[in-house]
Protein backbone atom coordinates (compact mmCIF):
# COMPACT_ATOMS: atom_id res chain seq x y z
CA UNK A 1 0.00 0.00 0.00
CA UNK A 2 2.73 2.45 0.97
CA UNK A 3 4.86 1.77 -2.10
CA UNK A 4 1.94 2.17 -4.44
CA UNK A 5 0.86 5.40 -2.76
CA UNK A 6 4.37 6.73 -3.04
CA UNK A 7 4.37 6.09 -6.78
CA UNK A 8 1.01 7.78 -7.20
CA UNK A 9 2.26 10.78 -5.22
CA UNK A 10 5.42 10.99 -7.33
CA UNK A 11 3.43 10.98 -10.57
CA UNK A 12 1.03 13.59 -9.24
CA UNK A 13 4.00 15.75 -8.32
CA UNK A 14 5.76 15.41 -11.66
CA UNK A 15 2.75 16.18 -13.89
CA UNK A 16 1.83 19.63 -12.48
CA UNK A 17 5.51 20.47 -11.96
CA UNK A 18 6.33 19.79 -15.62
CA UNK A 19 3.29 21.80 -16.71
CA UNK A 20 4.15 24.80 -14.54
CA UNK A 21 7.90 24.79 -15.14
CA UNK A 22 7.32 24.20 -18.86
CA UNK A 23 5.24 27.38 -19.10
CA UNK A 24 7.90 29.33 -17.18
CA UNK A 25 10.71 28.03 -19.45
CA UNK A 26 8.61 29.03 -22.46
CA UNK A 27 8.25 32.53 -20.99
CA UNK A 28 12.01 32.78 -20.45
CA UNK A 29 12.66 31.72 -24.04
CA UNK A 30 10.03 34.02 -25.52
CA UNK A 31 10.76 37.08 -23.38
CA UNK A 32 14.53 36.94 -23.00
CA UNK A 33 16.07 35.13 -25.97
CA UNK A 34 16.68 36.78 -29.30
CA UNK A 35 18.29 40.06 -30.27
CA UNK A 36 15.05 42.04 -29.95
CA UNK A 37 14.93 41.17 -26.22
CA UNK A 38 18.59 41.94 -25.48
CA UNK A 39 17.71 45.04 -23.45
CA UNK A 40 15.37 43.06 -21.18
CA UNK A 41 18.04 40.43 -20.59
CA UNK A 42 20.55 43.17 -19.81
CA UNK A 43 18.12 44.72 -17.29
CA UNK A 44 17.76 41.33 -15.61
CA UNK A 45 21.53 40.90 -15.39
CA UNK A 46 21.85 44.32 -13.72
CA UNK A 47 19.54 43.37 -10.82
CA UNK A 48 21.52 43.03 -7.60
CA UNK A 49 20.59 40.51 -4.90
CA UNK A 50 20.91 42.54 -1.69
CA UNK A 51 19.88 42.16 1.94
CA UNK A 52 16.72 44.05 0.97
CA UNK A 53 15.90 41.26 -1.52
CA UNK A 54 16.59 38.54 1.03
CA UNK A 55 14.50 40.32 3.68
CA UNK A 56 11.42 40.55 1.47
CA UNK A 57 11.77 36.96 0.25
CA UNK A 58 11.89 35.99 3.92
CA UNK A 59 8.70 38.02 4.44
CA UNK A 60 7.13 36.06 1.56
CA UNK A 61 8.06 32.86 3.39
CA UNK A 62 6.43 34.22 6.57
CA UNK A 63 3.27 34.91 4.56
CA UNK A 64 3.32 31.25 3.53
CA UNK A 65 3.53 30.34 7.22
CA UNK A 66 0.57 32.67 7.90
CA UNK A 67 -1.44 30.89 5.23
CA UNK A 68 -0.83 27.50 6.89
CA UNK A 69 -1.33 28.89 10.38
CA UNK A 70 -4.79 30.16 9.42
CA UNK A 71 -5.90 26.76 8.13
CA UNK A 72 -4.32 24.99 11.11
CA UNK A 73 -6.33 27.18 13.50
CA UNK A 74 -9.42 26.42 11.46
CA UNK A 75 -9.03 22.64 11.67
CA UNK A 76 -8.26 22.87 15.39
CA UNK A 77 -11.47 24.78 16.16
CA UNK A 78 -13.65 23.01 13.59
CA UNK A 79 -12.99 19.74 15.40
CA UNK A 80 -13.74 21.33 18.81
CA UNK A 81 -10.04 20.85 19.68
CA UNK A 82 -10.25 17.07 19.24
CA UNK A 83 -7.19 17.46 17.03
CA UNK A 84 -3.95 18.62 18.61
CA UNK A 85 -2.07 21.54 17.03
CA UNK A 86 0.37 19.05 15.51
CA UNK A 87 -2.45 16.96 14.02
CA UNK A 88 -4.17 20.12 12.73
CA UNK A 89 -0.97 21.23 10.99
CA UNK A 90 -0.54 17.77 9.47
CA UNK A 91 -4.11 17.78 8.11
CA UNK A 92 -3.51 21.30 6.73
CA UNK A 93 -0.40 20.23 4.85
CA UNK A 94 -2.05 17.05 3.57
CA UNK A 95 -5.08 19.06 2.40
CA UNK A 96 -2.77 21.56 0.66
CA UNK A 97 -1.12 18.64 -1.10
CA UNK A 98 -4.60 17.45 -2.12
CA UNK A 99 -5.29 20.92 -3.55
CA UNK A 100 -1.98 20.84 -5.43
CA UNK A 101 -2.68 17.50 -7.17
CA UNK A 102 -6.35 18.07 -8.03
CA UNK A 103 -7.99 20.61 -10.35
CA UNK A 104 -8.59 24.01 -8.73
CA UNK A 105 -12.35 23.46 -8.87
CA UNK A 106 -12.01 20.38 -6.63
CA UNK A 107 -9.69 21.68 -3.92
CA UNK A 108 -8.33 19.95 -0.86
CA UNK A 109 -11.21 20.31 1.61
CA UNK A 110 -12.95 17.17 0.40
CA UNK A 111 -9.70 15.20 0.72
CA UNK A 112 -9.35 16.56 4.26
CA UNK A 113 -12.38 14.44 5.23
CA UNK A 114 -10.35 11.29 4.54
CA UNK A 115 -7.44 12.63 6.58
CA UNK A 116 -9.76 13.58 9.46
CA UNK A 117 -11.48 10.20 9.40
CA UNK A 118 -8.10 8.51 9.88
CA UNK A 119 -7.48 10.84 12.84
CA UNK A 120 -10.66 9.38 14.44
CA UNK A 121 -12.82 12.48 13.94
CA UNK A 122 -16.55 11.51 13.91
CA UNK A 123 -18.28 11.50 10.52
CA UNK A 124 -20.71 14.25 11.58
CA UNK A 125 -17.88 16.61 12.48
CA UNK A 126 -15.77 15.86 9.40
CA UNK A 127 -18.79 16.32 7.11
CA UNK A 128 -19.72 19.59 8.81
CA UNK A 129 -16.10 20.67 8.40
CA UNK A 130 -16.27 20.33 4.61
CA UNK A 131 -19.39 22.47 4.29
CA UNK A 132 -18.19 24.99 6.87
CA UNK A 133 -14.78 25.50 5.24
CA UNK A 134 -16.49 25.78 1.87
CA UNK A 135 -18.86 28.42 3.24
CA UNK A 136 -16.07 30.39 4.94
CA UNK A 137 -13.90 30.40 1.80
CA UNK A 138 -16.75 31.36 -0.53
CA UNK A 139 -17.92 34.07 1.88
CA UNK A 140 -14.41 35.55 1.91
CA UNK A 141 -14.55 35.96 -1.88
CA UNK A 142 -18.16 37.13 -2.02
CA UNK A 143 -17.75 39.77 0.72
CA UNK A 144 -14.29 41.01 -0.30
CA UNK A 145 -15.04 41.77 -3.94
CA UNK A 146 -17.54 44.63 -3.30
CA UNK A 147 -14.93 46.21 -0.98
CA UNK A 148 -12.37 46.17 -3.81
CA UNK A 149 -14.93 47.67 -6.19
CA UNK A 150 -15.47 50.53 -3.74
CA UNK A 151 -11.72 51.20 -3.27
CA UNK A 152 -10.28 50.54 -6.74
CA UNK A 153 -11.45 51.92 -10.14
CA UNK A 154 -12.95 49.22 -12.34
CA UNK A 155 -10.52 49.93 -15.22
CA UNK A 156 -7.58 49.25 -12.86
CA UNK A 157 -9.08 46.03 -11.55
CA UNK A 158 -10.05 44.78 -15.03
CA UNK A 159 -7.58 46.28 -17.53
CA UNK A 160 -7.61 45.44 -21.23
CA UNK A 161 -5.40 42.34 -21.51
CA UNK A 162 -4.19 41.01 -24.86
CA UNK A 163 -3.64 37.43 -23.68
CA UNK A 164 -6.96 37.03 -21.88
CA UNK A 165 -10.20 37.83 -23.68
CA UNK A 166 -13.30 39.04 -21.81
CA UNK A 167 -11.68 38.73 -18.39
CA UNK A 168 -14.51 40.64 -16.71
CA UNK A 169 -17.12 38.29 -18.23
CA UNK A 170 -15.24 35.21 -16.97
CA UNK A 171 -14.83 36.77 -13.54
CA UNK A 172 -18.50 37.77 -13.20
CA UNK A 173 -19.57 34.25 -14.21
CA UNK A 174 -17.23 32.67 -11.63
CA UNK A 175 -18.32 35.20 -8.98
CA UNK A 176 -22.01 34.46 -9.60
CA UNK A 177 -21.33 30.73 -9.15
CA UNK A 178 -19.63 31.45 -5.82
CA UNK A 179 -22.46 33.77 -4.73
CA UNK A 180 -25.10 31.14 -5.58
CA UNK A 181 -23.10 28.47 -3.73
CA UNK A 182 -22.88 30.77 -0.69
CA UNK A 183 -26.64 31.35 -0.66
CA UNK A 184 -27.36 27.61 -0.94
CA UNK A 185 -24.89 26.78 1.86
CA UNK A 186 -26.32 29.43 4.20
CA UNK A 187 -29.90 28.25 3.59
CA UNK A 188 -28.88 24.58 3.81
CA UNK A 189 -26.72 24.82 6.93
CA UNK A 190 -28.77 27.28 8.99
CA UNK A 191 -32.36 27.39 7.75
CA UNK A 192 -33.79 24.76 5.39
CA UNK A 193 -31.45 21.78 4.83
CA UNK A 194 -34.31 19.54 3.67
CA UNK A 195 -35.39 22.09 1.05
CA UNK A 196 -31.85 22.42 -0.32
CA UNK A 197 -31.51 18.63 -0.44
CA UNK A 198 -34.79 18.45 -2.40
CA UNK A 199 -33.50 21.12 -4.82
CA UNK A 200 -30.17 19.33 -5.33
CA UNK A 201 -31.90 16.02 -6.07
CA UNK A 202 -34.32 17.72 -8.50
CA UNK A 203 -31.44 19.40 -10.36
CA UNK A 204 -29.54 16.14 -10.68
CA UNK A 205 -32.58 14.40 -12.15
CA UNK A 206 -31.97 16.38 -15.35
CA UNK A 207 -30.89 14.01 -18.17
CA UNK A 208 -27.33 15.36 -18.54
CA UNK A 209 -26.75 15.26 -14.73
CA UNK A 210 -28.48 11.97 -13.91
CA UNK A 211 -25.25 9.97 -13.75
CA UNK A 212 -24.31 11.91 -10.57
CA UNK A 213 -27.73 11.53 -8.92
CA UNK A 214 -26.57 9.15 -6.16
CA UNK A 215 -23.65 11.44 -5.28
CA UNK A 216 -26.04 14.41 -5.18
CA UNK A 217 -28.37 12.55 -2.81
CA UNK A 218 -25.41 11.75 -0.54
CA UNK A 219 -24.38 15.43 -0.60
CA UNK A 220 -27.93 16.35 0.45
CA UNK A 221 -27.83 13.89 3.36
CA UNK A 222 -24.39 15.21 4.37
CA UNK A 223 -25.77 18.74 4.35
CA UNK A 224 -28.56 17.75 6.76
CA UNK A 225 -26.02 16.00 9.00
CA UNK A 226 -23.81 19.11 8.95
CA UNK A 227 -26.77 21.36 9.76
CA UNK A 228 -27.52 19.27 12.87
CA UNK A 229 -23.85 19.47 13.89
CA UNK A 230 -23.78 23.28 13.59
CA UNK A 231 -27.05 23.98 15.43
CA UNK A 232 -26.64 26.24 18.44
CA UNK A 233 -23.09 27.31 17.59
CA UNK A 234 -22.47 30.83 18.86
CA UNK A 235 -20.02 33.67 18.36
CA UNK A 236 -17.22 31.90 20.27
CA UNK A 237 -17.31 29.12 17.66
CA UNK A 238 -17.44 31.29 14.54
CA UNK A 239 -15.08 34.14 15.55
CA UNK A 240 -11.81 32.14 15.42
CA UNK A 241 -12.91 30.42 12.19
CA UNK A 242 -13.65 33.72 10.43
CA UNK A 243 -10.41 35.28 11.73
CA UNK A 244 -8.37 32.26 10.64
CA UNK A 245 -9.96 32.34 7.16
CA UNK A 246 -9.08 36.02 6.70
CA UNK A 247 -5.53 35.37 7.97
CA UNK A 248 -5.01 32.44 5.62
CA UNK A 249 -6.32 34.00 2.41
CA UNK A 250 -4.74 37.41 3.08
CA UNK A 251 -1.37 35.76 3.76
CA UNK A 252 -1.73 33.77 0.52
CA UNK A 253 -2.17 36.98 -1.49
CA UNK A 254 0.50 38.97 0.37
CA UNK A 255 3.15 36.49 -0.79
CA UNK A 256 3.17 38.25 -4.18
CA UNK A 257 3.31 41.71 -2.60
CA UNK A 258 6.40 40.62 -0.65
CA UNK A 259 8.06 39.09 -3.74
CA UNK A 260 7.42 42.31 -5.69
CA UNK A 261 9.00 44.34 -2.86
CA UNK A 262 12.11 42.14 -3.05
CA UNK A 263 12.88 43.44 -6.56
CA UNK A 264 11.24 46.85 -6.95
CA UNK A 265 9.19 49.42 -4.99
CA UNK A 266 5.43 48.82 -5.16
CA UNK A 267 3.32 51.92 -5.75
CA UNK A 268 -0.09 50.39 -4.96
CA UNK A 269 -0.12 47.33 -2.69
CA UNK A 270 -3.92 47.20 -2.63
CA UNK A 271 -4.07 46.90 -6.42
CA UNK A 272 -1.54 44.03 -6.40
CA UNK A 273 -3.59 42.32 -3.66
CA UNK A 274 -6.91 42.87 -5.47
CA UNK A 275 -5.65 41.60 -8.83
CA UNK A 276 -4.55 38.39 -7.12
CA UNK A 277 -8.10 38.09 -5.79
CA UNK A 278 -9.43 38.22 -9.35
CA UNK A 279 -6.71 35.84 -10.53
CA UNK A 280 -7.59 33.19 -7.91
CA UNK A 281 -11.26 33.39 -8.89
CA UNK A 282 -10.31 32.77 -12.53
CA UNK A 283 -8.11 29.83 -11.56
CA UNK A 284 -11.18 27.80 -10.57
CA UNK A 285 -11.78 27.42 -14.32
CA UNK A 286 -8.60 25.33 -14.60
CA UNK A 287 -8.88 21.57 -15.16
CA UNK A 288 -5.18 20.93 -14.46
CA UNK A 289 -3.78 19.92 -11.04
CA UNK A 290 -3.35 23.01 -8.88
CA UNK A 291 -4.13 25.24 -11.85
CA UNK A 292 -0.72 24.43 -13.41
CA UNK A 293 -0.16 26.15 -16.73
CA UNK A 294 -3.21 28.41 -16.55
CA UNK A 295 -2.10 30.13 -13.32
CA UNK A 296 1.30 31.02 -14.80
CA UNK A 297 -0.31 32.43 -17.94
CA UNK A 298 -2.89 34.46 -15.99
CA UNK A 299 -0.14 35.80 -13.73
CA UNK A 300 1.96 36.90 -16.71
CA UNK A 301 -0.84 38.75 -18.50
CA UNK A 302 -2.73 40.06 -15.47
CA UNK A 303 -0.05 40.83 -12.86
CA UNK A 304 2.91 41.09 -15.24
CA UNK A 305 1.82 44.60 -16.26
CA UNK A 306 2.56 45.75 -12.68
CA UNK A 307 6.20 44.55 -12.94
CA UNK A 308 8.39 47.38 -14.32
CA UNK A 309 11.17 45.07 -15.61
CA UNK A 310 9.79 42.68 -18.24
CA UNK A 311 12.61 40.18 -17.78
CA UNK A 312 11.62 39.74 -14.15
CA UNK A 313 8.18 38.32 -14.96
CA UNK A 314 9.14 34.63 -15.36
CA UNK A 315 11.56 34.89 -12.41
CA UNK A 316 8.83 36.22 -10.11
CA UNK A 317 6.32 33.64 -11.38
CA UNK A 318 8.76 30.85 -10.56
CA UNK A 319 9.40 32.23 -7.03
CA UNK A 320 5.65 32.68 -6.47
CA UNK A 321 4.85 29.13 -7.57
CA UNK A 322 7.71 27.78 -5.49
CA UNK A 323 6.36 29.41 -2.32
CA UNK A 324 2.66 28.86 -2.96
CA UNK A 325 2.64 25.53 -4.83
CA UNK A 326 5.78 23.43 -5.36
CA UNK A 327 6.64 23.50 -1.65
CA UNK A 328 3.34 21.75 -0.83
CA UNK A 329 3.92 19.13 -3.52
CA UNK A 330 7.21 18.11 -1.94
CA UNK A 331 5.93 18.33 1.66
CA UNK A 332 2.98 16.14 0.65
CA UNK A 333 5.26 13.64 -1.07
CA UNK A 334 7.15 13.29 2.20
CA UNK A 335 4.06 13.16 4.45
CA UNK A 336 1.64 11.01 2.43
CA UNK A 337 3.54 7.66 2.53
CA UNK A 338 4.26 8.07 6.26
CA UNK A 339 0.66 9.10 6.95
CA UNK A 340 -0.75 6.10 5.03
CA UNK A 341 1.55 3.72 6.87
CA UNK A 342 0.62 5.16 10.27
CA UNK A 343 -3.11 5.63 9.57
CA UNK A 344 -3.69 2.11 8.27
CA UNK A 345 -1.59 0.51 10.98
CA UNK A 346 -3.75 2.41 13.50
CA UNK A 347 -6.82 0.92 11.85
CA UNK A 348 -5.53 -2.60 12.51
CA UNK A 349 -4.72 -2.01 16.18
CA UNK A 350 -8.29 -2.28 17.64
CA UNK A 351 -8.74 -5.76 16.13
CA UNK A 352 -5.60 -7.02 17.80
CA UNK A 353 -6.50 -5.37 21.07
CA UNK A 354 -10.02 -6.82 21.05
CA UNK A 355 -8.62 -10.32 20.43
CA UNK A 356 -6.25 -9.88 23.35
CA UNK A 357 -9.08 -8.73 25.60
CA UNK A 358 -11.19 -11.72 24.58
CA UNK A 359 -8.36 -14.04 25.51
Amino acid sequence: MTDKSSKVSLWKILLPTFLGVGIIVYMFAKDLLGEENASQLEQLKNIDITWHTIFWLFMAMLCMVGRDLGFTIRYRFLTDKLLSWKQSLKVTLLAEFGTAVTPSSVGGSTMAVLFLAKENIPVGKSTAMVFTTMLLDEMFFVVTFPIFLFLIPLYDLFPEITGIKSIIVLFVAAYCVKLLLCILLIIGLFFKPQAVKWLIIKIFKLPFLRRWQLSAEKAGNDLILSSDELKGRGFSYWAPLITATILSWSSRYLIVNAIFMAFFPVADHLLVFARQFVMWILMILSITPGGSGLSELIFKHYLGSLIPIAGLVPVIIFIWRFFSYYTYLFIGAFLIPRWISKAFSKQKEPTGNSQLSQK
